[in-house]
């Protein structure tokens, strides 16, 4: 995020908001029911030492779901206890490298591909190009037969089937997570 819309800056603002989501749609995305947690502000992006940083938003966290805290409810006009989890989360890929650890510079970055990414090395540039993602399309979408507007190709490739959560476990089980720096 660049606060001041000069875009050569060299700072970096991550915030982290919190969305109310058992709000009907039309809601849950207005202004005021968005909670700015934490601004993450420095001359760089806090990379894999992000988790220092989440230490308090996560105590908090464990606090709601378990325990509880009491509030007044405005429009009962009585006082109750509220409880609260992380649903989701939503940032940007490299975000994603940090918070989850998933590579997303290699040839197989595509989260949803993995090793059926379709990517491209640039001759001169030495950049990975990530191609194929028409093959998400539906199979006679106009786009897909397009050559002259994508890479000289028309798609017939159909996208991969993402895998179940027994896969993901099978991969990850083992996987050794060391935060901060070493």
């Amino acid at each position: 995020m660049n606060p001041f819309g000069n875009l050569s800056s060299n700072h970096s603002s991550w915030p982290i908001l919190l969305v109310i989501y058992n709000l009907p749609p039309a809601l849950c995305m207005k202004r005021k029911y968005m909670m700015l947690s934490m601004m993450i502000s420095g001359p760089k992006q806090p990379g894999n030492d992000i988790d220092v940083y989440f230490n308090p938003l996560i105590e908090d966290l464990k606090l709601l779901w378990s325990e509880g805290v009491d509030v007044f409810d405005a429009f009962k006009n009585e006082s109750c206890r509220l409880h609260a989890m992380l649903f989701c989360t939503i940032n940007d890929f490299p975000a994603y490298g940090n918070l989850l650890g998933y590579s997303v510079k290699s040839h197989r970055a595509c989260p949803i591909c993995q090793d059926k990414t379709s990517y491209e090395q640039l001759k001169h540039g030495r950049k990975t190009v990530y191609l194929g993602h028409r093959r998400f399309l539906k199979k006679y979408h106009l786009y897909r037969r397009l050559k002259k507007a994508f890479n000289g190709n028309q798609e017939h490739d159909i996208f991969p089937t993402p895998l179940s959560g027994v896969e993901i476990y099978e991969k990850i089980k083992n996987v050794n997570v060391t935060f901060g720096k070493n």
